[in-house]
């Protein structure tokens, strides 16, 4: 129950960030993502399962606010939450700037599909920008990778995982 609430207090927080200053600041004519953050967060700190359930209600949360089809977003982060947390479980523990080239990456790549899959929805983006919109999201996200990941664990030390039994729960 104290890992949901802190999970919807985290999203709320971002969200708010998003669509109000990040919304506003707009460096060189892009925005941020920063539900895309929460969502490569959260595969990082906790696993392919917990980055893909965080990614889908960050993605619902981004849709009530925006014109584009409903799920676009949380499509997007779904998979770019399973997909870091599958990467970064089972590769990737060794080095400390791997979580920072681990969110450029995926930042770049959830953009380029998220305009791809709206794309093949018949949603008209500005395509020529892409580049622009790519660099400064991924750019943005990185700078915020250990904060991020910081919350992402404050968030999972709420409370055991009720759907691990017990002889698992030392697994994870």
């Amino acid at each position: 129950m104290l890992r949901a609430a802190r999970l919807t207090l985290v999203l709320v927080l971002v969200l708010t960030v998003q669509t109000t200053w990040l919304a506003d600041a707009r460096p060189f004519g892009a925005t941020g993502d920063l539900l895309l953050l929460v969502a490569i967060a959260a595969g990082m700190a906790a696993g392919p399962v917990r980055g893909a359930t965080v990614g889908f209600i960050a993605g619902v949360a981004m849709d009530l606010v925006l014109l584009t089809p409903f799920g676009l977003s949380s499509l997007t982060y779904l998979a770019v939450g399973f997909v870091v947390g599958t990467v970064h479980d089972g590769v990737l523990r060794s080095a400390p700037w791997i979580p920072v080239l681990v969110t450029f990456v995926a930042s770049a790549l959830g953009i380029v599909f998220l305009v791809m899959l709206g794309q093949l929805l018949g949603q008209q983006f500005r395509v020529p920008g892409l580049p622009r919109i790519v660099l400064v999201t991924a750019v943005i996200n990185t700078l915020l990778a250990f904060p991020a990941l910081f919350v992402a664990r404050w968030v999972e030390k709420a409370a055991p995982d009720r759907m691990l039994q017990p002889s698992m729960r030392g697994l994870r």
